[in-house]
């Protein structure tokens, strides 16, 4: 390799460090972005990996509602009834940072939904959903992959239920819905006992 291609590739290495650098030296809770382009970025973004890893084998459909440069909130629907929903705010702090603050619908007892402290009859979306939700924004900011590595490990006892659904889904043994009558899947049957 001759040195003008080497001195390229450094080049190359420098300019990504300094887009790692133009993210991660902004306070907690800001980004590097105009609010103008962090709302497009997060109006636009994909949220198909997201759902992948979090649904719980019930079909769930993502609406997305924005102002722009201000929010977008998200919808997340089944069988036409909204499961819970989540907005990012922005909020500039000049023309280059803006602040974002993400927020949960709640529940009827005022804590947020899906926040890892209640059963749920037919689950959406595993538990604790506010993690996941932080990094499905920073990864849309970023213009990276919705990385469920970086979210904490899953309660297995929260998501039993979650479990179970996902796991008759993809074996192909069972579909739910949110109108299933409790111990019966959309068949009208009974759970399996093995995945119980």
């Amino acid at each position: 390799m001759n040195v003008r291609a080497i001195a390229g590739l450094v080049g190359l290495a420098g300019l990504a460090g300094l887009a790692y650098l133009w993210f991660c030296n902004a306070p907690p809770g800001q980004v590097s972005l105009s609010a103008h382009d962090a709302y497009e970025r997060l109006a636009n973004g994909d949220l198909t990996d997201f759902i992948f890893e979090r649904q719980c084998g019930i079909l769930v459909h993502v609406k997305a509602e924005t102002t722009p440069d201000q929010s977008v909130t998200w919808h997340i629907k089944s069988s036409g009834k909204e499961m819970l929903s989540f907005t990012a705010m922005l909020a500039p702090v000049d023309d280059r940072n803006t602040k974002v603050d993400i927020a949960v619908s709640l529940e009827r007892d005022g804590r947020e939904a899906y926040d890892g402290t209640k059963d749920y009859v037919r689950p959406a979306l595993k538990q604790p959903v506010r993690p996941a939700i932080a990094e499905l924004v920073a990864a849309l900011l970023e213009g990276r992959p919705f990385d469920a590595s970086r979210l904490p490990e899953d309660d297995l006892n929260i998501n039993s239920a979650c479990d179970i659904q996902r796991g008759g889904v993809e074996a192909g043994i069972a579909r739910f819905s949110i109108n299933d009558i409790p111990g019966t899947d959309s068949y009208g049957t009974a759970r399996i006992r093995a995945a119980e």
